[in-house]
């Protein structure tokens, strides 16, 4: 086993060993190097010096601190602490056993010693490791921080180990607590367990194992509800989403902005269900309009990952996420192909989700895919729409005036565009003439396919 630090981190080490701290790297470095996977965060614990000497150290190398009564500084990609004892209480001599016993679980217990170079485990980390099993360290410290309740699951996921009996009855009982944990400590567990998690079914399955998943009430919803056996005969909608979530981690690109759009558009594409799962008049079940049941997510959203960035990236691919398969399906024409481009911001997500979709359910077509991709090329839309060629002071050339018969004349003109794969300014604004006494037709209402999920 072995540490290699950020080379940037190496002149604070060297420094710190020279004031006379004893080093130790603690949380889930030691524990990824013995798995040999690559460190994703530097957390310090420094013994034998007070914490105004610690500042004074770390002072030469631009290092901020953060929080309050429980300091923390921040340098070279690296978060370096002092041990505390119960409570909370720092302690620059405090032995390291009794400091690792505030520690979650026994496998992010293991510490390495810098000065030594070996490794130092208390509470028997290495046997879980092996075991590929999380364990708490103590009863006692666990329930100081409920977040470890979701920390349960998303390590579950990231690392595809299970949690012990005794750990998941001790979650379960700590779980109301989750209630007092603020949205931003929840975001980035979120987005850990979105974006590095490699087992997501297990992590999914551990949400519901440790109670986590009650404080999220829009995906606590989705147990239990029903889906028609003959589109979906891997179980209900909480089934189906764990499902989906895992093959939309298949697609992630390693791009954090697109991928935790892909990952929380897989996440919450089927909230809807919980509120328009029926049984239609022949006795199915059918969740007729859930694309179009936005509340549960951006509500979800709203809490956890809020701003217009992200929710006007997300809510259209939820929308219109069966519809690839829908317009194959029913053998639609470029039109409509058109439409449907005009409804997303980026369409290759919309596709990746769609595949997502399909594969939870074990029925992905790939012609569906490919025929919706090469038709967006040959319209120059893909993978995103082209800019507008006409703008409103080309169109009040033509007569119009501000207001909406002017948005709808915009409106149609990049449809135009886009059906017509139209470069030419000229051209289009010919087309645009011929076609603008059909605004007078058209009314208000936003253009798209009709978009009933095959599976839904």
């Amino acid at each position: 086993m072995l540490l290699e630090p950020p080379a940037a981190l190496i002149p604070v080490l060297t420094a710190l060993q020279r004031a006379g701290a004893e080093v130790l790297v603690v949380g889930g470095t030691p524990r990824d190097a013995r798995l040999g996977m690559a460190a994703h965060d530097w957390d310090l614990e420094i013994h034998g010096l007070s914490e105004a000497r610690l500042g004074e150290c770390l002072m030469p190398f631009g290092a901020h601190r953060v929080g309050g009564r429980c300091a923390v500084w921040v340098v070279a990609g690296a978060e370096i602490a002092l041990p505390q004892a119960q409570g909370g209480r720092i302690d620059p001599h405090l032995p390291w056993e009794i400091a690792a016993q505030r520690r979650d679980f026994s496998v992010n217990a293991l510490v390495w010693d810098w000065r030594t170079q070996r490794l130092l485990d208390h509470f028997g980390g290495v046997d879980d490791l092996h075991a590929r099993r999380l364990r708490v360290v103590s009863a006692d410290s666990f329930g100081e921080d409920p977040l470890r309740v979701f920390r349960a699951a998303r390590l579950a996921g990231q690392l595809g180990f299970s949690i012990e009996a005794r750990t998941a009855a001790l979650c379960r009982q700590l779980a109301p607590r989750l209630q007092q944990v603020p949205g931003e400590r929840l975001r980035k567990e979120w987005e850990a367990l979105l974006l590095r998690g490699q087992h997501l079914i297990r992590a999914w399955d551990s949400l519901a194992l440790t109670g986590a998943v009650t404080r999220f009430p829009e995906l606590h919803a989705l147990q239990a509800v029903p889906q028609r056996p003959d589109a979906h005969p891997e179980g209900d909608v909480w089934i189906h989403t764990g499902r989906v979530l895992a093959a939309a981690g298949q697609l992630r690109s390693g791009d954090r902005s697109r991928d935790i759009i892909l990952m929380l558009s897989a996440l919450l594409h089927d909230l809807g269900k919980a509120s328009t799962t029926r049984r239609d008049p022949q006795g199915r079940w059918r969740a007729f309009g859930h694309e179009r049941a936005r509340t549960a997510a951006e509500s979800f959203l709203g809490r956890y990952f809020p701003g217009t960035h992200l929710s006007r990236q997300i809510l259209p691919v939820i929308r219109w996420h069966g519809a690839p398969y829908a317009l194959y399906r029913d053998g639609a024409g470029r039109a409509a192909y058109a439409h449907l481009a005009l409804q997303v911001p980026d369409l290759s997500l919309l596709l990746d989700v769609a595949v997502a979709d399909a594969r939870g359910a074990g029925r992905e077509h790939p012609p569906a895919i490919d025929t919706a991709r090469r038709l967006w090329q040959e319209m120059n839309a893909w993978p995103r729409l082209p800019k507008p060629l006409l703008k409103g002071p080309d169109l009040m050339a033509l007569g119009l005036t501000p207001g909406p018969q002017l948005g709808k004349a915009l409106a149609l003109a990049h449809e135009l565009q886009v059906v017509g794969a139209y470069r030419d300014r000229e051209r289009l604004m010919a087309e645009l003439r011929r076609r603008l006494p059909e605004l007078s037709l058209r009314g208000d209402r936003v253009y798209g396919p009709r978009s009933r999920s095959p599976n839904g």
